[in-house]
């Protein structure tokens, strides 16, 4: 059918053993959707036939190396990740935390959660008091399953719209195989006669299921990296600001994100990047493909209306690299693609993940109710928008800017960034943003060996000056505070789902 034996990685496991997981992995549910609606994918012709293979081959792979790892931990007692990372030698640690979190979602993994409640000293409006505080400890053991047991198939990722906690990313309209997906900034539409039921967009939506507990153990294993429970692992934090006048015409803070842009096309580490821009329609963007500097400026500045970025994802195949602007659930989604189900990603044009800080994001229609409310404005008057201090901003081509209170305007966000915990857009090679420096400078996270590499290369060339996040206020402090509290205010994602056991 298919070469299904990855010999460096099952280098370590006995032929009999993996044979008999091989032969357990081929029966996955979405392994057999995917291999049987071979002539409707290639048809479409998202996928050449090399790619198909490829995709198959890595979802074998990844189902072969789930079986061999929940044999390992069959009989032990709850664990945390690292522990059961350290325990199976036969694989790299991150492979066994990926795995075990996978095995989880397919029902033969339970998840213990212990809370803890420590008292800490916090200082509340410059006076001491004494505050509680829980902490969550998760374990992870294998269940104990009947004989008839049947793992978890995962539905159409309609379920996770229908429940409204869908983000709008666009992700699952790119990796669906057979184009049966739709999404814009407001909808989400499958047709059911084209589906082919595999789950994939499931597996990779980031509103699924959590692999918050896989990638916070997956950076505490890797030493390079400093740590921090607000805003994940990082190398470095600073507060910068372009140097090229051009950039701050378009910018909204520091210009950062376009300047590393600049800077990666100027010197072809990427051939395009996608990113969103202002449509026709006055403050909606749309997401768009650009590969030249002229159409690059068109970026700058924050857009608080949502887009679905990634669903133009499988048009930039004909680029060989590419680097990805996008908010924490877009990022979120790429890395997720880059863990389930398979192990090689759908799309490995994807060099470069740049993530911008995100509170919440509004809806089209939101923003112009906004103005209209608020400030009794005509959109079209507005040439900019920011949150700074807690107060909503707008300036105007008058030149006068006017201020409310960031509370008017929470009830016009989209309710679904309420089951968001991520504001500084954990998963990038580097994260963007405001908060923390001052005006006209942003917050910059470096994140991957890459991503500080392209930081330093744009300091280096003159594009970008800077300081260390550390060294400003209200700096470092400000920014876990505010990632703090997003994350304790998130609320949890409750799906209706209709498993098979």
């Amino acid at each position: 059918m298919v070469q299904i034996i990855n010999s460096k990685l099952f280098e370590k496991i006995s032929p009999n053993d993996l044979i008999e997981a091989t032969y357990k992995a081929s029966g996955n549910f979405q392994v057999r959707a995917f291999f049987e609606a071979k002539d409707e994918i290639l048809k479409t012709g998202k996928y050449t036939e090399e790619e198909f293979y490829e995709i198959l081959d890595g979802m074998v792979d990844a189902e072969t190396e789930r079986y061999l790892i929940l044999n390992k931990v069959k009989g032990k007692k709850p664990l945390f990740l690292e522990e059961i990372a350290e325990i199976i030698k036969e694989f790299p640690p991150e492979n066994v935390i990926r795995d075990i979190i996978y095995l989880k979602e397919q029902g033969y993994i339970e998840e213990h959660i212990e809370i803890k409640t420590k008292t800490v000293i916090k200082k509340i409006k410059g006076e001491e008091k004494e505050v509680e505080e829980k902490e969550y400890f998760y374990r992870y053991q294998v269940k104990e399953l009947p004989d008839n047991f049947i793992e978890h198939y995962f539905e159409p990722i309609s379920i996770v719209y229908d429940a409204g906690v869908c983000c709008q990313c666009g992700w699952c309209a790119s990796i669906c195989p057979v184009n049966a997906i739709a999404v814009t900034a407001d909808t989400l539409e499958i047709d059911d006669e084209v589906c082919m039921k595999c789950g994939l967009c499931y597996s990779v939506c980031p509103r699924s299921f959590s692999i918050e507990q896989a990638l916070l153990s997956m950076k505490k294993i890797d030493k390079s990296l400093q740590f921090s429970e607000k805003i994940n692992g990082y190398l470095n934090t600073y507060s910068a600001t372009t140097t090229k006048d051009k950039i701050k015409k378009v910018r909204q803070d520091g210009g950062i994100v376009t300047s590393l842009l600049e800077y990666l096309l100027k010197n072809k580490l990427v051939d395009a990047i996608v990113a969103v821009q202002h449509s026709k329609d006055f403050w909606k963007p749309e997401p768009v493909i650009v590969d030249n500097l002229n159409d690059l400026y068109k970026t700058g500045g924050t857009k608080y209306a949502n887009a679905s970025t990634l669903a133009i994802i499988g048009q930039t195949k004909n680029y060989k690299n590419i680097a990805v602007v996008g908010t924490p659930c877009m990022i979120n989604a790429i890395e997720k693609s880059n863990l389930f189900p398979t192990r090689v990603p759908f799309f490995n044009n994807i060099k470069y993940k740049i993530g911008l800080f995100c509170m919440e994001s509004f809806p089209y229609e939101g923003v112009l109710k906004l103005i209209k409310e608020q400030f009794d404005k005509d959109f079209t008057k507005v040439t900019k928008m920011d949150i700074s201090g807690g107060k909503f901003i707008i300036y105007l081509d008058s030149g006068e800017d006017l201020r409310v209170p960031l509370n008017n305007v929470k009830s016009y966000a989209r309710a679904n960034c309420h089951y968001c915990e991520d504001l500084t857009s954990d998963y990038a090679d580097i994260s963007v943003g405001s908060i923390g420096s001052q005006a006209g400078w942003s917050s910059v996270i470096t994140r991957s060996k890459k991503g500080e590499e392209i930081f330093q290369g744009a300091v280096e060339v003159g594009l970008i000056e800077f300081q260390n996040l550390k060294d400003v206020k209200p700096g470092l402090g400000l920014l876990e505070r505010i990632a703090d509290t997003k994350r304790k205010n998130c609320k949890p994602i409750e799906l209706i789902k209709n498993q098979k056991t």
